[in-house]
């Protein structure tokens, strides 16, 4: 006779085995693949955890436990992230978008406001360089729909994610995608002296740092989107040089900062000779997290 799992059941058994492997936080991993599988939000699963599942369901969650086992991201299992609201298809071709990079969107976002006021109304334009998954400039766009972005990245693959998460929140239409390294993305468009800000989440891992990472990231995610050089300040380096052939009057950069980079980041801004008004934002944990110049 075949066993009948309810939701509590399956939940305790996800739980366990991936315990047994050393899976950093267990239980909620189980709840995130239990909720897919089903169909239904976490919350979901507590209020009804004498539910039934089906065979095909259980099979599934033998599935995907398995290789959550292997170290496997439960982000690229299931296929989507959450960010700032909105669920983002994602597969090993991007990053997986971080909390911390919920931050760097709303410290753009803060900004355009501010140069909306200043400019009279007249549409900002911005850019977001390293797109990825598109979060930052999907979201930026998704959350002022009088602005245009432009979005760039060196991966094909990435950019078709992109383009989806693009048209599956509406803004298609106001998200102007283009592959290439950086700038060369955009040298063909116009644009110099047409952006008002620039913002990136760019690679930022030393080759020291890269050897340390956790299997789920140093594993799965794309080297191309993680590593940024030998002390891993290669593309903040990139993206300073060329920014002020760019940015407009009064133009801002806005950049992610990893790990203990704020100084040697602010230092390449200040020798660029072109930025003023460095400023320094932390995150919740108190750690640097955004720079900002104009």
């Amino acid at each position: 006779m075949k066993k009948i799992f309810s939701v509590n059941d399956a939940l305790r058994w996800a739980g366990r085995h991936l315990s047994i492997n050393n899976i950093p936080d267990p239980a909620m991993d189980a709840e995130y693949l239990l909720a897919h599988v089903i169909g239904c939000q976490r919350k979901d699963l507590l209020i009804h955890p004498e539910k039934i599942i089906s065979e095909s369901e259980m099979n599934r969650v033998r599935e995907f436990v398995e290789r959550r086992r292997k170290r496997e991201p439960v982000q690229y299992i299931t296929g989507e992230v959450e960010f700032r609201g909105l669920i983002f298809r994602v597969n090993k071709d991007v990053l997986i978008p971080r909390p911390e990079t919920e931050l760097l969107v709303e410290e753009v976002i803060n900004s355009v406001k501010e140069k909306s006021e200043s400019k009279g109304g007249r549409d900002v334009t911005i850019l977001d360089l390293c797109t990825g998954s598109g979060c930052i400039a999907i979201s930026i766009a998704k959350e002022l729909p009088y602005i245009r972005v432009y979005a760039v990245d060196v991966s094909e693959k990435a950019l078709d994610k992109a383009i989806e998460n693009a048209e599956r929140f509406g803004v298609g239409d106001r998200v102007i995608f283009s592959q290439g390294d950086l700038y060369e993305a955009i040298e063909h468009m116009g644009l110099d002296g047409e952006i008002d800000i620039i913002v990136s989440n760019p690679p930022y891992v030393s080759e020291k740092d890269m050897e340390q990472l956790q299997p789920e990231i140093k594993d799965y995610e794309p080297a191309q989107s993680l590593y940024g050089g030998e002390n891993g300040l290669d593309y903040y380096r990139r993206i300073i040089e060329d920014a002020a052939c760019y940015l407009s009057n009064n133009g801002l950069l806005i950049m992610e900062l990893g790990f203990g980079q704020a100084d040697n980041v602010k230092d390449l801004l200040e020798q660029a000779g072109v930025f003023s008004n460095i400023e320094i934002k932390k995150d919740l944990a108190g750690i640097d997290r955004i720079i900002k110049a104009q």
